[in-house]
This record gives C-alpha cells, sequence and structure tokens, in this order.
C-alpha cells in the first residue's frame, strides 16, 4: 500500500526514521551521536512534505492520479515501442480519465484532451486570476495574467488536465487555478 498520495512520503521514510530511531536508543558512543543528523533530516523532511500536503490539497489528488497514471504512461510506451511507432499521450490521458471519471464521464470531458485543454486552463486564470495574481502589484497584473496565458498556449498536453478537471469537481475551481499556478511555476512532481 503507497501512502505517499496522503502523507507526502512512504514507508520507506518512515521505516529509516524509526530504525535511526532505535538505533540511537540500542547504542552508544559515536555511532548513536551519528544516528542523530539522519533522524532529524528524515523528522524535518517528514514535517515539510506532510505540512504541503495537508495545506495544499492539490498535492493529494496530483499524486494519488499520477499514481494511476503511470503505469498507463508505461503500457503506451511499450506498445509504441513494440508497434514501431513515437509515444502518444493522448493514448494514457485517455485511459486515464476513463480511470479517474468513468466512461461516460470521461467522454463528455473527451474535448479536454484534444482542443479544448487551452480555452479551459484561460477560463480557469479568467476566473480565478486572483490565485496567480496574489501579490502582484496592481499595475503589473495585466502584463501577469498576459504571460501566463501565453505559457498555457505554449504547453503540451499531458495528465495534468485530467488532474485539474478533478480538482475543478471535487476541490473546486480555485484550487484547480492553484494547481495550474503550480504546474506554470514548476512545483508539481
Amino acid at each position: 500500500m503507497n501512502i505517499s498520495w496522503f502523507f507526502g512520503f512512504g514507508w520507506w521514510v518512515i521505516l529509516a526514521f524509526v530504525a535511526c530511531g532505535v538505533g540511537i536508543n540500542q547504542s552508544e558512543g559515536l555511532l548513536r551521536w551519528a544516528l542523530y543528523l539522519p533522524f532529524l533530516l528524515l523528522g524535518l523532511h517528514m514535517s515539510i512534505r506532510f505540512r504541503s500536503f495537508s495545506t495544499q490539497p492539490w498535492r493529494r489528488q496530483h499524486a494519488k492520479v499520477m499514481m494511476v497514471y503511470g503505469p498507463l504512461a508505461v503500457q503506451e510506451y511499450a506498445t509504441a515501442k513494440k508497434e514501431g511507432r513515437e509515444f502518444d499521450i493522448r493514448q494514457p490521458c485517455r485511459a486515464l480519465a476513463n480511470q479517474v471519471f468513468g466512461p461516460e464521464k470521461a467522454a463528455q470531458f473527451a474535448d479536454l484532451l484534444e482542443s479544448g485543454r487551452k480555452p479551459y486552463y484561460i477560463n480557469l486564470v479568467g476566473s480565478y486570476s486572483q490565485a496567480f495574481v496574489g501579490g502582484v502589484v496592481p499595475e503589473r497584473r495585466d502584463t501577469v495574467l498576459a504571460d501566463i496565458r501565453r505559457d498555457i498556449e505554449a504547453s503540451e498536453l499531458g495528465p495534468d488536465i485530467v488532474i485539474a478537471k478533478k480538482m475543478e469537481l471535487e476541490l473546486g475551481g480555485l484550487e484547480a487555478a492553484r494547481y495550474l499556478q503550480a504546474l506554470l511555476l514548476g512545483r508539481v512532481r
């Protein structure tokens, strides 16, 4: 069971943290002091990741959906290699939409995987501009929004559109806009 989509870190971090803690309690001398550094670093890592996943709901949604997308992308890569063709990002994105929304809703949102993606994102920016220009001086806001629209026009299809639509449906448009902002700033991993 993978818990990283919920906490922001996986079992290996917990096990290493506990192992360092046990080592600190059971050992003496220099080894005890040597185990303090990884113990503190792992504790800090877990705290930061958990805080990020708790205060930014888009992180959980992204992590959870990407766990579904990964095997779909690997499958498409293997199929493309076997058939001697280029990897087609639309294939795993369609399969992801079917798994995330179900076939009926995925058919309703099929345009998002084609020509509707960029207009969807541009509409998101227009509807929730506060997510993109918070902290920006008023005289620069129009320029920032224009730059964001230009970035959207230059962007390529990926699983992010399925994730953004899922967020909009489950968490609201503002959280989907925050996710888009994080995507544009390169903060999504």
